[in-house]
């Protein structure tokens, strides 16, 4: 039950982070010790992604590929103003 709590901690850290970056670093202090398939699944559901299922790592490097990927997105837009 404690590993549960401590899941949900780092699922409701990750849903209250005001930007993308610090998503992502909150993402890299899971490290992939700590990433689970529901974790990462929720995690992209919060950024309207999907992650195909398949090899946890995969899985964890590619949610960490979509929010860098969001954040050079993000920069562009507002810088063009």
């Amino acid at each position: 039950m404690e590993e549960n709590q401590e899941i949900n901690e780092l699922l409701l850290k990750f849903l209250d982070a005001d930007t993308l970056e610090e998503k992502y670093d909150i993402l890299c202090e899971m490290g992939y010790d700590g990433i689970t398939d529901s974790l990462i699944d929720n995690m992209a559901a919060s950024l309207d992604e999907v992650i195909p299922d398949g090899v946890i790592d995969m899985r964890y490097e590619s949610l960490k590929r979509c929010i860098r990927t969001k954040q050079k997105y993000e920069v562009s837009r507002f810088g063009r103003r």
